[in-house]
């Protein structure tokens, strides 16, 4: 029986790297798909059996793909497949429902297992996302960003990037109030009164880098 793969990043050069690697090991590529909404389209029209999902995609964000598909098929499984190395990206695409999460300069027989062990039911995360998960635990300190939606905190990412209201509300498809009402939560939620308290704490979070 084949296996059926779902590839979404908006990157044509990792899409067809990811598909040569796959197809070479038997699966096959069903979909691929360059945002979050037609990620969202495609994984209810092709049913896959698993997908790989960037997080920082054109639209509504990885995220909030992640959330949307997970709502409509609880036994999704999805492993995000991302340039972020920071350990809250991670816990905030496995508390949205993903299945395993990778950082883009894993080597392909990481890539591999990671499928293989979500295929069979598992969960894959490095011993390093493992171990911070364990300790955050057993901390009392927090992270408020850890505690934003998946929506919200897609807003926190892209103000702090330096994307303007209008343009937040037009990729993510809401409203311009909807969009400013949201960054009100974000900034009651980290603690922030001005813009630029903002993006000091998102780089305190990890959630963007900080500029030379």
């Amino acid at each position: 029986m084949e296996t059926k793969v779902l590839l979404a990043d908006d990157h044509i050069v990792v899409r067809q790297g990811l598909r040569t690697l796959l197809e070479q090991l038997g699966y096959t590529i069903v979909a691929e798909a360059s945002s979050g909404e037609r990620a969202y389209a495609l994984w209810q029209e092709c049913k896959p059996d698993v997908g790989l999902l960037d997080l920082d995609m054109p639209g509504i964000g990885g995220l909030e793909t992640l959330k949307r598909i997970i709502e409509r098929d609880t036994h999704a499984k999805i492993i995000v497949f991302s340039l972020h190395d920071d350990n809250l990206y991670a816990m905030r695409a496995l508390q949205a429902g993903a299945k395993g999460y990778l950082v883009k300069s894993a080597a392909p027989e990481v890539l591999i297992e990671a499928v293989e062990k979500v295929l069979k039911g598992g969960n894959y995360i490095s011993h390093e996302i493992a171990q911070y998960i364990a300790m955050h635990k057993l901390s009392d300190a927090s992270n408020p960003a850890e505690y934003l939606s998946p929506r919200e905190f897609e807003i926190f990412r892209r103000v702090a990037k330096g994307e303007s209201l209008s343009e937040i509300s037009a990729s993510l498809q809401i409203g311009y109030k909807t969009a400013a009402n949201l960054q009100t939560q974000v900034r009651q939620k980290i603690g922030a009164t001005t813009t630029g308290q903002l993006v000091h704490l998102a780089i305190r979070f990890g959630v963007v880098e900080g500029r030379e």
